[in-house]
């Protein structure tokens, strides 16, 4: 089966970005309403929606790799071998903040100004969904999705524009303004890039996202 015209995947991409982007607007769902929600119950909604987002991109995910997957993603379901590639992905791009923190201005990109804001409010909530759901969300977006939509052909200069042009959306979706944040946010994203061309298995992905952002959470409730 052949691949979807050019135009028409990228208009299905950008509708995929789209949702993605306005069901983050959940977030902020007790601010919309105007009440104070439990921490249980503001847990409960977001996830609610976040699944949906979930459930529909696993589907799109599926139905793509099933009728045209010339890469061959997802077909070794076996995780013998991938398991030293999930931890040499999130070792790597620890090192990689090492590297890069000191150079960065003081304070904290947009993105994650506004996360730490939400998690004094909300921090079941916000960890669940920073620490599970979001990862699955983008990994199935920003190298699933996009990976079988566009260079998806073999060769070296197909798997250098998969990784870097990926790893731009998913720095860009975390800081869309012209920073060093926005070169972070990238770099992490080629990471995730070259993992997924590796093993082909976007569980390995989730796997290593899910990982690296824990991480990141257990640092914030550690300074609470």
């Amino acid at each position: 089966m052949t691949s979807p015209t050019l135009t028409r995947r990228i208009l299905y991409f950008i509708g995929f970005m789209l949702l993605q982007n306005f069901s983050v607007v959940i977030l902020s769902v007790d601010q919309i309403l105007g009440i104070q929600m439990s921490q249980l119950a503001y847990a409960i909604v977001i996830s609610l929606v976040f699944l949906a987002v979930m459930v529909y991109f696993i589907r799109q995910y599926q139905h793509q790799i099933q009728a045209y997957n010339p890469r061959g993603f997802g077909l070794n379901l076996s995780m013998k071998g991938k398991i030293s590639w999930i931890i040499l992905t999130v070792v790597g791009v620890y090192i990689f903040l090492m590297v890069v923190t000191p150079l960065l201005p003081a304070g904290n990109a947009e993105n994650q100004v506004e996360i730490n804001k939400l998690f004094r409010q909300q921090a079941l909530g916000i960890t669940l969904y920073g620490a599970v759901l979001a990862p699955i969300i983008e990994e199935l977006l920003y190298r699933g999705i996009f990976m079988n939509f566009f260079w998806n052909k073999q060769g070296r200069k197909y798997d250098i524009l998969a990784v870097v042009i990926s790893g731009l959306l998913f720095g860009l979706l975390h800081e869309p303004q012209l920073s060093l944040y926005l070169l972070v946010y990238s770099g992490i994203g080629m990471a995730f890039g070259a993992l997924y061309l590796k093993t082909k298995d976007i569980r390995c992905n989730m796997i290593a996202h899910i990982l690296y952002n824990s991480v990141t959470f257990l640092a914030m409730f550690a300074t609470m």
